[in-house]
């Protein structure tokens, strides 16, 4: 039998390139190394007052230094600390960093992003958490930063062993979205954490909770107003058809159940109301939810035992379901709640430890010597290594094992939707769907009517792509010729009713299946 080898390859909407910004450091199997060059004799207190500063008044204030990322030199870069918990609760100086590439000249970029964080890990002995579950999201269609390693060199000195990760700004939603023009919410303000899309009508309420990224000379927060406004005030029979004119939904439905699943609680519909941006895309004129910040993946921070939070049900909202209004009210609508259902069934095909344990021992073999020589990090080498598989207690605090909870978490899923009678086969509409990234890539998922098929083929094959709906009946023929050896990317332009499809990739005996959501 002929060998099929489909690869997933990362392309942006309307970008008719196949390289997208950010391309060269995220979109490999590669530690960076990064060096930052301070010309300052006193850089770190200058470093440490901007931070004291900016965090008490509201501000950025970077220091200029040369970069020299995989022996590529980049002069006038602006520095500075960032974070809450990471910077302030991390003990010792391996502190996290924002690194501004056009700070100073404003047409520079490095790979094409104008700036990258540099992440320490904190509250992570797995090194792990984050990187794994941002690559979930990403595979799935949804919009999040993408994430990969770096050693971290200061003024020539190792300062450790990092996490870089991609920032939400205009390059971000220009990959993403095909635009940039629209209003990005960053859903936090200060220390605030009150970004919950309750409906305020003053505009000073939303002022103190939600962050405006874009567009701050115009200064126009109707659409977000208006957005809350239909979230908290339309009747229960008008909500789904309010919300779906101003709200991607699948991608807000798509990230909540995303995170209830890895119990990334420190997000809207949990502990805390912020860590997330919307977008409002021009092209649909809908907001575009983007998930931020995912540190506490794995039942990280919650309260009670490792047992309680890998048991945590699939329709748990805290504090207060009222709270949360856009879930809470979504619960309570079939329509819309059948769809955060599906999103369950469909991520627990991939949630479980045959998918998930290769990831996670191929990552531990890429990075563990440079872990190891990390001198700066929390935790012993001994917790990274234990943690990997179980949970691990250090000063009082219990983390979960990364492959310990998959396996438990998973189980419980499954048996809860077993209780409350979710027959997943029947919901999704179709047996069998091949959801690994590795196999087969729809981008992106959701989509409108323009989205692309990406797989590679490693020899002679005769390729058929279909697309069937929930009830299995074909509805488009998209591709059907013999295809040599290669890489393809399909785009696709085609006109279909809101809902879930399966994109079909039959090569040679081979068949592999993708969920697809038209929401337009």
């Amino acid at each position: 039998m002929k060998k099929l080898l489909l690869i997933f390859v990362f392309v942006p909407l309307f970008c008719q390139a196949q390289i997208t910004a950010g391309d060269n450091l995220f979109n490999v199997t590669q530690i960076h190394t990064i060096n930052i060059n301070f010309p300052q004799a006193n850089y770190w207190t200058l470093l440490v007052n901007n931070k004291a500063y900016d965090d008490a008044n509201d501000s950025s204030t970077y220091i200029p230094a040369q970069v020299i990322i995989d022996g590529n030199t980049v002069d006038s870069v602006g520095i500075q600390f960032k974070g809450n918990s990471s910077y302030y609760n991390y003990p010792g100086n391996k502190k996290p960093f924002t690194l501004s590439f056009d700070e100073y000249k404003k047409t520079q970029k490095y790979d094409g992003l104008g700036s990258l964080n540099l992440n320490n890990s904190y509250q992570d002995p797995s090194f792990m958490r984050e990187k794994l579950f941002l690559d979930f999201l990403n595979s799935k269609g949804l919009y999040a930063p993408r994430s990969n390693y770096a050693k971290l060199y200061i003024n020539g000195s190792y300062w450790g062993f990092y996490q870089i990760g991609e920032r939400i700004n205009k390059t971000f939603c220009m990959d993403r979205f095909g635009n940039k023009g629209g209003n990005l919410f960053k859903g936090d303000r200060g220390n605030s954490v009150c970004a919950d899309l309750k409906y305020y009508g003053s505009l000073s309420s939303y002022y103190n909770c939600y962050t405006l990224k874009t567009n701050t000379t115009a200064n126009n927060w109707n659409d977000l107003i208006n957005l809350t406004k239909q979230i908290n005030t339309t009747t229960n029979a008008q909500f789904k058809d309010s919300v779906d004119t101003y709200l991607n939904a699948s991608s807000f439905i798509g990230a909540w159940a995303a995170c209830n699943m890895f119990v990334n609680f420190d997000s809207y519909a949990f502990r805390f109301v912020h860590n997330y941006y919307i977008y409002h895309n021009t092209a649909t004129n809908k907001f575009e939810w983007i998930t931020w910040d995912v540190s506490t993946a794995f039942g990280m921070d919650v309260p009670g035992s490792v047992a309680s939070t890998e048991a945590k049900s699939i329709l748990y909202i805290e504090p207060n379901v009222t709270d949360r209004p856009l879930a809470n009210r979504m619960l309570s609508d079939t329509a819309y709640k059948n769809q955060y259902l599906a999103y369950i069934c469909d991520f627990l095909n991939t949630f479980q430890p045959s998918v998930l344990n290769p990831k996670i021992d191929s990552l531990y073999n890429l990075i563990k010597a440079d872990v190891y020589a990390d001198t700066l990090k929390m935790y012993s080498n001994t917790d990274f290594d234990n943690n990997i598989n179980s949970n691990i207690v250090v000063s009082g605090i219990t983390y979960p094992g990364l492959k310990s909870f998959i396996q438990n978490r998973s189980t419980n899923i499954q048996n809860e939707l077993n209780t409350i009678g979710v027959n997943c086969s029947v919901l999704l509409g179709i047996n069998n769907i091949n959801t690994n990234e590795n196999l087969l890539n729809v981008f992106p998922n959701p989509a409108t009517n323009h989205f692309y098929v990406n797989y590679t083929l490693q020899d002679n094959l005769e390729v058929s792509i279909k697309m069937t709906d929930v009830l299995g009946r074909e509805v488009r023929v998209l591709a059907n010729s013999e295809q040599s050896s290669g890489q393809y990317k399909k785009e696709i332009n085609i006109d279909l009713p809101n809902g879930m499809y399966v994109v079909s990739l039959k090569a040679g005996n081979t068949i592999t299946n993708k969920k697809l959501i038209i929401n337009k």
